[in-house]
């Protein structure tokens, strides 16, 4: 099954360099070899600390690596607020 995960948080530098590091070419390789791709990338119009991004690839790999506890690090390196992250699961066939 394909896995589509929307995660809400707080962001504790700009959207910009949020995106910037997102975008980069390691992150992008690391996405890439873990079978996700990024479908969407957006900033709050009304709190520009806080952004969504939207995932999609094979069911439980981005869940499970976000909730692994040495993931923390990694997540929080881009300025994603790992604490109080809204994390919602969709699944298509």
């Amino acid at each position: 099954m394909i896995e589509t995960t929307v995660l809400d948080f707080d962001l504790s530098n700009t959207f910009q360099e949020y995106k910037a590091y997102m975008e980069g070419a390691e992150q992008q390789v690391m996405f890439s070899e873990m079978g996700v791709k990024i479908l969407y990338l957006g900033v709050s119009r009304e709190n520009q600390k806080r952004a969504t991004v939207i995932f999609q690839g094979k069911e439980n790999v981005l869940y499970d690596i976000f909730m692994n506890p040495q993931t923390k690090p990694i997540v929080e390196a881009s300025g994603h607020i790992y604490e109080g992250t809204a994390i919602t699961r969709w699944l298509a066939d």
